[in-house]
């Protein structure tokens, strides 16, 4: 997938549009076969990449399952998998609460989730705001724990502690606050980035699950006639870079007070 920062054009959403007409599907059909092959994929192979069958922890619930995978629940992250800090953890969080359903309304869809995704790997958790963060996971814990999430074991990283940075450090000049797209480049799209590059798989999380997640923000506009589209791309997407820089600032300094309490590294 080519990444386009909102300076450039909206070929992104051209393209997106040109895919769903290809289809021959409707936005609700679209969804639904979304939801069924996500269904398929949990119910036979699971959420993680190695299962366990001997772990009782209960399993994870989120009130967006049901309608974007198609599930009550996702069994619990192995506890092989939460002890190993060489595993690499996808977590996908719903940071919308009631904005989630006025922003459906805006657009005409049942959106099951504002998503924001974060990459955890050898105790850090990477994601996308207002540019490339990273804070350690006890961190995120206290900042985001009491939002509906669930995590995905997306197995072994395949790349030490120094080079996942540096990895990250490289991408660092093309996910910056003026390079932030809703549609085609925001931190859903940043942990699909981070993940093909240090997992064995080379996909990061799995792309049935992941494609709902895009979805929500890709396709949140195909419900609407073609001139509220065209008027909401651009407006939808300054308005959502501009909350979402303001809070990846504003929660900076929560953040580092966090850490500090825990007696953590900051991050940055």
């Amino acid at each position: 997938m080519v990444f386009r920062a909102p300076k450039s054009d909206d070929e992104a959403a051209i393209a997106q549009a040109q895919a769903a007409a290809k289809s021959d599907m409707n936005p609700a059909e679209w969804t639904e076969a979304t939801r069924n092959a996500a269904k398929e994929l949990l119910e036979a192979d699971g959420a993680h990449v190695a299962p366990s069958s001997a772990d009782s922890s209960p399993p994870q619930t989120a009130s967006f399952l049901p309608s974007l995978w198609g599930v009550e629940s996702v069994a619990a992250v192995p506890t092989e998998a939460v002890d190993d800090p060489g595993r690499v953890l996808a977590t996908v969080y719903e940071i919308g609460g009631p904005l989630t359903s006025v922003l459906s309304t805006s657009v005409a869809k049942s959106l099951p989730l504002i998503p924001h995704v974060g990459i955890r790997v050898h105790g850090v958790e990477y994601f996308y705001s207002d540019h490339i963060e990273y804070r350690t996971i006890p961190v995120m814990e206290e900042m985001l724990g009491d939002m509906p999430r669930v995590t995905l074991d997306l197995g072994p990283a395949t790349k030490g502690a120094d080079e996942v940075r540096a990895i990250v450090d490289s991408l660092e000049s093309e996910w910056t606050a003026e390079d932030y797209h809703v549609f085609d480049k925001n931190c859903v799209h940043f942990a699909q980035a981070l993940g093909t590059q240090i997992t064995a798989s080379g996909e990061g999380v799995p792309a049935p699950l992941m494609r709902g997640v895009l979805d929500v923000s890709e396709r949140m506009l195909d419900s609407l006639p073609e001139w509220r589209r065209k008027l909401g791309r651009r407006v939808m997407n300054e308005v959502t870079r501009l909350v979402v820089v303001s809070w990846g600032r504003a929660s900076q300094k929560k953040k580092e007070q966090t850490a500090d309490t825990l007696g953590l590294e900051r991050g940055a």
